[in-house]
């Protein structure tokens, strides 16, 4: 580390330590070495970097690119619930890995603050925009918003005025009702979200593409997001007679709704019915009891491709948006846990 009292660092330094040239140090430091210096040598730059602990001097760096190596993150309430941190942590990771720093600002949930985030991250002259949301929603961003390079993670814009980038919902809801059809299930039941969030059809879209052609009983089930919407949904099928012997939930949280229904009514889960959650929500998908089956959203890979892609488009946007552009899909997978098991004989 450069100390006080001592005379600092400079490129020159790392040049002479790694037997480079200043403009192949220039090219390490500032992510563009690739194609352009050896390999070895680069190792050699960073080793010497490393060793005298050289700080570059990104102000001056930034000055003389009008780059200040930054992006400026909106969410609309990720920072301030326990909810799609993945995403953060995911475009963090890969903004570092290029030399650049992200600032976060949360709107908590109110939309109409969005224009008036974009205007205080461009007076900081921040390189581009993220726009990162909890759960899969439409937004409509100010006009501001895409003066610079911009994306959009797990969320939708219907002009295709960004990129986006978002998970495979009609994908998950495929694995999670194949996993229960191989158990041997033939009545499966979907709790279905609201209806204004973009992730209930792609869902509803993916189990019925998944019991087509099965033979299998199937019914959707209108339900919300909460325990307590799960417990009523579920209450209703448990108690109205011919019960599925599997649900796919709308979420983990409406998943242990079910789980309570059956519960209190003493539904033995697995041996009795199945359940699967979606989201692989942290402190709540494999610390209930039995612990939950679900379909893991991909947070943090939905952040670094969003990331990627953003910087990809820095200095300038590697193409003009196009109305309805096509959003980026990222696969889900599947967690097995105690919650499902063999559909019961009888």
């Amino acid at each position: 580390m450069q100390r006080q009292g001592r005379r600092r660092v400079t490129a020159a330094d790392v040049a002479a330590r790694a037997g480079a040239s200043r403009s192949a140090v220039s090219l390490v430091l500032n992510g563009r070495a690739d194609g352009n210096v050896a390999p070895v040598l680069q190792d050699q730059i960073r080793a010497a970097v490393e060793e005298l602990g050289y700080i570059p001097q990104s102000v001056g760096q930034s000055l003389r690119s009008r780059s200040t190596r930054t992006v400026g993150v909106i969410t609309d309430e990720i920072v301030t619930s326990p909810f799609a941190g993945g995403i953060i942590s995911g475009a963090d990771a890969v903004a570092r890995e290029a030399g650049y720093m992200i600032m976060v600002a949360d709107t908590a949930g109110d939309d109409s603050r969005i224009g008036q985030m974009a205007k205080v991250f461009f007076a900081r002259s921040v390189d581009a925009l993220m726009l990162a949301t909890g759960g899969l929603v439409s937004v409509d961003p100010a006009e501001n918003f895409f003066s610079a390079p911009a994306v959009l993670a797990n969320c939708l814009d219907a002009s295709g005025r960004a990129p986006a980038v978002v998970a495979d919902e009609a994908g998950g809801s495929r694995l999670g009702v194949r996993h229960l059809l191989d158990l041997g299930h033939r009545d499966i039941a979907l709790l279905s979200g609201t209806e204004d969030s973009p992730a209930t059809p792609r869902r509803r879209e993916g189990f019925l593409d998944a019991v087509a052609g099965t033979g299998a009983e199937h019914r959707v089930v209108p339900c919300g997001w909460d325990i307590d919407d799960g417990y009523r949904a579920a209450s209703a099928l448990l108690d109205g007679g011919a019960a599925p012997t599997a649900v796919l939930a709308s979420n983990d949280r409406t998943a242990v709704g079910v789980l309570l229904a059956a519960a209190h009514r003493g539904v033995d889960i697995p041996g009795d019915l199945s359940v699967v959650g979606v989201d692989d929500q942290a402190h709540v998908a494999a610390q209930v009891v039995p612990a939950l089956t679900t379909v893991a959203l991909p947070h943090q890979q939905i952040g670094r491709r969003a990331m990627e892609i953003l910087l990809e488009g820095i200095p300038a946007p590697s193409r003009e948006p196009s109305a309805g552009a096509v959003p980026e899909l990222i696969e889900t997978w599947l967690i097995r846990r105690d919650s499902t098991g063999a559909a019961p004989t009888s």
